[in-house]
């Protein structure tokens, strides 16, 4: 009987299955958030004397980095609906703390543009926009913004908004840490923190 000869790819399929079977548990989970909310904003028109204030929908969702450290880097899409104006759609970058990330007492910083359709260029199409948001336990956050300049070169934009949002994924996936005492979270994401701090940042 003649030798069946084999070609290296063949050899190789079967190793490289034994190979990804056989690795460890790791846990390579991401920061997630997913925000609702609703609040005020103030938009100043060109020419205008004076702002123009609207009740608010906002909305938010974005991933980041491993939740277990002590800062988080993300991207953030963000929907504000100015009642009586527009909505606003932008894309930024997140930066967090770690508490905030994992459900706990934090801040989070995004920084990005604003994707303007409404107003016919009299309040600035495309401006940049920054967001500042306090975290707390529970998924309860106020998320505090403005919007300046803009990217088309047109009129700027000098608005403002707040708004008192919960963030769904804060509260269950990523939670952990002082809301645990009432209702513990068996396997949040990234895993609980080696040494529970109930106010850690």
């Amino acid at each position: 009987m003649l030798p069946v000869l084999r070609s290296p790819l063949s050899l190789a399929l079967p190793l490289a299955a034994a190979l990804a079977f056989s690795a460890g548990d790791a846990r390579a989970d991401v920061s997630s958030w997913l925000a609702v909310g609703g609040g005020a904003a103030a938009q100043l028109a060109q020419g205008a004397t004076t702002r123009d204030v609207a009740g608010t929908l906002t909305w938010s969702v974005g991933v980041g980095s491993s939740p277990r450290a002590p800062f988080v880097l993300g991207v953030l899409y963000r929907g504000t609906t100015m009642f009586g104006l527009g909505t606003d759609l932008g894309a930024a970058v997140r930066a967090a703390t770690g508490g905030f990330a994992r459900g706990n007492w934090g801040l989070a910083l995004d920084a990005g543009v604003v994707w303007r359709t409404w107003g016919s260029g009299s309040y600035g199409d495309s401006p940049l926009q920054g967001v500042l948001t306090f975290g707390s336990p529970w998924g309860l956050q106020l998320a505090v913004g403005a919007e300046v300049w803009t990217l088309d070169g047109g009129v700027s934009a000098q608005g403002a908004f707040a708004a008192l949002e919960i963030d769904l994924l804060r509260l269950t996936l990523m939670r952990q840490g002082s809301s645990e005492r009432w209702w513990p979270n068996p396997n949040p994401a990234g895993g609980h923190e080696k040494t529970v701090s109930f106010l850690s940042w």
